[in-house]
């Protein structure tokens, strides 16, 4: 039996036993120190890997040779540990090597891949090695043994195997990448935000996590929305009184699309009739938007600004099918309206006026026409109206350093130069025609009065008022933002209606 005081003293004057438990201690302590340094960590790796390397070379160790029994247990079990222990980390060098300079066509996630894949070979030929040099095991039949496994396995794991190698596919192909929009066969369309060997995630538009398995994506229809570029196509259809002209419709169409922000000036946008019956006139609109997150956005303006186009010129929507239309010896009965009263009932600063309300201001409006390209108004000119847009669209342009920036679109309902009006600060921007456009004008002298003698149209004025400059879209000064907070900006707008009253009675 083995006196084991004495089997310990003999290891102790054993070089590769101290060198054991050096490496031992030294991984301990380098794992602490270095956990929060990752490149010192594997610097203290490197050098402890050629020192291991020289300290078995010096005991006449060979890592690529048979370990060669002592006839002490104790002696041999430190030889065969320290050998497993070289092979791992030349195993661990050589990956880190292949990572650091391994690179496919400049792509880092298919480089990724590779990386993976042949550290996973790495590691094999290790244990191999492990298997063959330290426990002199024949190779050749634990390769067969396991070759058998393999295929049991693989017939098990069908399914992973086929997401894996699906995954292989999809990233070396690239029929997208992380941050794209797509749509997949069977309905789910969302953006992509991770990518990896088993399935695809995707954010859908109703922000659920849609995990997806490389396989099934592999078999299906993909359309990458994002791809060449992220503009995106969106068709939408209205139908339209069919007592209305085709060409008066589409115009209008055609300037709502142009008053809407979001639709991208190229590809063009288009206007088509689809079909002409006794009950609507169909049309097919078609236009598209930088990228697939503002499709909602951009549909939602659009069908409000068709409404507001219409509205203002006095046509009207289909009515449904079942509805009998008056005929023309009986027509029904119809309230006459001005076009300066279509255009008051789009203004929402004026929602709280009544019918009558509206038709005292109406008749205080003074109309003027501008043609395509027509400037409505300078940088630096003092406005002392309000100006209500009743047809066309203008645009609000700033000029810094000879640079134009577009501010923003102005349609049917919306107005300009309260700012101006209240304040008597001039225009910092230029407005300008991007279609043939009606503008009334609404003097301060004819507001003043009106309001002074409603008060509660007046608090409503300055409420939405108020809420236009919260959304950024005065046009004349960017100095109230600035001066004013934001949860005062109603009694500010108040206070400035009061100046006007005394303004206007001075006058």
């Amino acid at each position: 039996m083995t006196d084991l005081p004495t089997t310990l003293e003999t290891a102790a004057q054993d070089p590769l036993a101290m060198a054991l438990g050096f490496f031992a201690v030294g991984g301990m302590l380098t794992h602490w120190l270095f956990r929060k340094y990752p490149v010192g960590r594997a610097i203290v790796r490197i050098v402890f890997l050629i020192l291991l390397t020289v300290a078995l070379l010096h005991a006449d160790v060979v890592p690529y040779k048979p370990l060669e029994m002592t006839g002490s247990p104790l002696k041999d079990a430190v030889r065969a540990i320290l050998k497993i222990a070289w092979w791992l980390g030349a195993a661990w060098f050589v990956v880190g090597v292949l990572r650091a300079f391994v690179i496919v066509e400049s792509r880092p996630r298919e480089a990724k891949l590779v990386q993976d894949l042949i550290a996973g070979l790495v590691y094999l030929a290790a244990v191999f090695a492990i298997i063959s040099y330290v426990f002199d095991l024949p190779v050749q039949g634990l390769i067969a043994t396991s070759g058998a496994i393999a295929i049991i396995l693989g017939l098990a794991l069908q399914s992973t195997l086929g997401d894996l190698f699906s995954g292989l596919v999809l990233n070396f192909s690239r029929p997208y990448r992380p941050g794209d929009w797509i749509n997949l066969e069977g309905g789910t369309t969302g953006r992509v935000i991770e990518m990896n060997w088993r399935a695809t995630h995707v954010l859908t538009a109703r922000q659920d996590l849609a995990i997806v398995p490389n396989s099934t994506i592999a078999k299906s229809k993909i359309v990458n929305v994002s791809s060449p570029s992220g503009v995106h196509g969106i068709t939408i259809t209205v139908q339209l009184d069919p007592r209305t002209p085709p060409s008066v419709a589409t115009e209008l169409l055609e300037r709502a699309l142009l008053n809407c922000r979001l639709v991208v000036a190229v590809p063009v946008p288009t206007v088509m009739v689809k079909s002409i019956t006794a009950a609507y006139t169909e049309f097919e609109i078609t236009f598209f938007v930088e990228e697939l997150a503002e499709a909602t956005e951009a549909q939602n303006e659009l069908f409000d600004l068709i409404f507001r186009h219409l509205g203002a010129a006095g046509l009207d929507l289909a009515s449904p099918q079942n509805v009998v239309y008056p005929s023309a010896e009986h027509p029904a009965p119809k309230k006459v309206k001005t076009r300066a009263e279509m255009a008051l009932e789009l203004v929402a600063t004026f929602a709280a006026l009544t019918g009558a309300d509206r038709a005292v201001i109406a008749a205080k409006l003074k109309p003027r026409s501008y043609d395509l390209g027509e400037t409505l108004v300078e940088p630096g000119r003092v406005l002392q109206s309000l100006f209500i847009i009743a047809s066309g669209v203008v645009s609000i342009i700033r000029n810094e350093a000879e640079v134009e920036t577009e501010l923003a679109r102005l349609g049917p309902g919306d107005h300009f130069g309260e700012i101006g009006l209240l304040t008597g600060s001039a225009s910092a921007v230029t407005v300008r025609a991007l279609s043939p456009a009606m503008i009334y004008e609404l003097a301060k002298t004819d507001l003043a009065p009106f309001l002074e003698a409603r008060p509660e149209v007046s608090q409503e004025l300055s409420r939405a008022l108020a809420e236009r400059q919260v959304k950024g879209r005065s046009t004349e000064t960017g100095e109230l933002d600035r001066s004013v907070p934001t949860n005062r900006l109603t009694s500010w707008f108040a206070d400035q209606i009061h100046r006007l009253y005394t303004i206007a009675n001075a006058d």
